[in-house]
Order: structure tokens, then sequence, then C-alpha cells
């Protein structure tokens, strides 16, 4: 008989630069997710006294957290190293990395998914945080014996909670747009991968929520597509024809917890060049200009950023036509942000987020719980 002390429990903590979440993720008679809230603070998960603050009122409990985070607070890097085994990647990284970084690579901790497969190369994007920090989290995790065993940011948990919903379409290509208080998470999913990733920072405005006239809105041409290479994380030219099977499932599912020691894994090989898609200097130079100051310029700010993103991706990267564009973190603006948007994409958004939430919850930050953690 399985006594009820002895189940492990599945929680989800996630947040954002405001405020910070930590819930429990069970699985229904039906076999569906559901979200029940243990604990919240309106601190950002950085602050010395967040985790102390959620763990002092949950009691004894024992499990498995999953976090996800905004894909802000990371720093991303896309690289090309030489054609090798999968399994010697991980071996290979962290010379690439050490030459890439602007900060010695013991500072992060850091994990990997290879974007794209070329004659000659491989893609390899890999997300980096910093280690002071999430050493932090991890021991008050485990004096309250919780175990950290999952790391991811929100686009990752975004697409795996519209897998478990059955809403993403297996063979065509998606968008995910995340709005946050101070910042905007894009991805694209096609077959199994996220090839393009970008971060803007663009704070929402305060007041009345309020779309005055449209204004004129050129559109960038082909020709300005490249222009992109100020934000984007992820600049490939090329993509690859790959025919192979891809695990889903599988593969949104296991961005695990890695430092840069425990990166390494079984098998040899070496590489001996690399290609960066993005560096500090130009990224703080593209967020110094992404502000907006009004409400007006804020919702006519969400589209054009999806219309760089979907052309930039069909234009450059030579990926598939994006025809679905989920959003999420827009209920408050959803009727003024659909007004803005379906002349200037040609296509009607849809809401990540409004089957979710609760009074006591935000509902991005509900979606992206159950996301990161069912991980039965």
């Amino acid at each position: 008989m399985k006594l009820p002390f002895s189940t492990r429990k599945y929680l989800a903590l996630t947040g954002d630069s405001e405020s910070t979440m930590l819930a429990e993720v069970s699985k229904t008679p039906s076999g569906a997710a559901q979200l029940h809230i243990l604990a919240q603070t309106d601190s950002a998960i950085t602050a010395d006294v967040t985790i102390p603050r959620l763990l002092a009122g949950v009691g004894n409990l024992h499990g498995l957290v999953s976090l996800a985070l905004p894909l802000a607070f990371f720093e991303v890097i896309t690289t090309s190293i030489p054609v090798m085994p999968d399994g010697a990647v991980g071996k290979a990284l962290p010379y690439h990395l050490a030459k890439a970084l602007h900060r010695p690579l013991n500072e992060f901790i850091y994990d990997w998914q290879i974007t794209g497969r070329f004659k000659d190369r491989l893609q390899v994007t890999v997300y980096l945080f910093p280690a002071t920090v999430f050493h932090k989290i991890r021991r008050e995790f485990i004096r309250k014996q919780i175990e950290l065993s999952f790391f991811e940011p929100d686009v990752f948990a975004a697409f795996t909670f519209l897998f478990q919903e059955k809403m993403l379409p297996a063979n065509e290509a998606s968008l995910c747009v995340l709005l946050w208080q101070d910042s905007i998470s894009l991805a694209v999913y096609e077959k199994g991968k996220l090839p393009l990733i970008r971060t803007v920072k663009a704070a929402q405005p305060q007041g009345e929520i309020s779309l005055q006239q449209p204004l004129d809105i050129e559109l960038p041409s082909s020709t300005e597509l490249p222009e992109l290479s100020d934000d984007l994380l992820i600049l490939d030219e090329d993509q690859p024809n790959s025919d192979e099977h891809i695990d889903t499932a599988s593969i949104l599912a296991d961005f695990s917890v890695l430092t840069s020691k425990e990166a390494a894994r079984p098998g040899t090989g070496s590489a001996s060049s690399t290609n960066t898609a993005s560096s500090p200097s130009s990224e703080e130079a593209a967020f110094a200009t992404m502000d907006s100051a009004t409400w007006s310029d804020y919702l006519h700010k969400i589209p054009l950023e999806i219309l760089r993103t979907r052309d930039y991706y069909a234009s450059i990267q030579k990926g598939a036509t994006i025809r679905n564009i989920f959003v999420g973190g827009a209920d408050a603006f959803w009727t003024e942000l659909s007004e803005s948007s379906n002349n200037l994409l040609g296509v009607q958004c849809k809401s990540l987020t409004a089957t979710t939430g609760s009074p006591d919850c935000s509902p991005l930050l509900h979606v992206l719980a159950l996301g990161t953690g069912a991980r039965w």
C-alpha cells in the first residue's frame, strides 16, 4: 500500500521581476495537471528574502521542484561547433563558451540544446544563469529536503503547457510570446526545437489601458530584416533539413539543471571554432532603446516585435511559415491588443492564458507552473 506521507510531490517555482510563486502540481483522475498554490511573495526570486519567505509557511514538504523564469533572467548564446557525436558536445562546449563569455564560466550554471545540424557543424544554443543565485536557491530547498531538479526558461515551460493541453500543432511552426512587466520573451517552435529565441526589454505602462489611433507604421522590408541581429539570440542563415522523428515531449521536458562541470557528458571530441550570435554589449544596446512610455506605444510594439520575429524566421532562417501565435500575459488588455495586432499580422493571435489562473494567481505564472511542474 502506498502511504500518503511516502508520496513524492511535484512542485513548481516560478516568478518575474516583481513576484515569485511556489505551487504543487498534481495529476487529476483524468490525467490532466492541476495547480495548488502553496506560497507567494511580492519580491523577485533573486532577492535574498524570497525563498525563505516562500518556504516559511509550507510546513514539512518533500519532493522535486522545477523552476521556470523569464528569458530575460538568462544569458543566451548560440555557437557553432564542428560535427561530432551528441555525447561529445557537452565536453566541447566549455572551450567555446569560455571564449564567448565576458565572465568566467564557473560563474554560471548552464544547459544547452542542439538547434541545428549542418554538414560541417552543429548549432548549439546555451542558456546560462548566475551560479551564485542558483546555489542560494538550491541551498534553501535542500534544508527542506526538496530537490531542485529542473530549470528552464519561460518559453520551454510555455510550449510544454501547449503540448500538454494539445494546443500545439504537430507539423506546423508556432510562435509563443510572453509579456512580462519589463520584458517580452519570444520563441519559435518547429519540429521539437526552439530554433529562434528573442528577448526584448519593454516595460508595461501604468495607468488606464487605452489604444489611441494606430500610428503610421512602416513595415520592415526584406532588406531591413538583418537589423534584428541587435537583439536576436539565435542567428543562423540556414536551417537543417531533417526528416528524423523528434520526440517533442522528451525534448521540451529535458531542460535539466547542470553546473559547468556536470555539463560534460560521456564521449570524446574537440572543437576549433565558434560563432556567437549575441554579446552583452549588443543586448544592452538593444534593451536601452526598447522601453515604451504609453499604452498606445506598448500595444503597437507587441505586434511589431511579433512581425519582426515571424518575418525574420521565414526570410532569413528559411523556416516554415508561422501560422500559430500564442500570447501569454495579455489578459488585462487582450481586447486592445487584438485590435492592434489583427490587421498588422493578418492572423488571429491565441491567448495562452485564457483558461488558466485564478484571482490569487497570475495566469502567466499559472501556465509556467503547470508546464514546468508536471514531471510524472
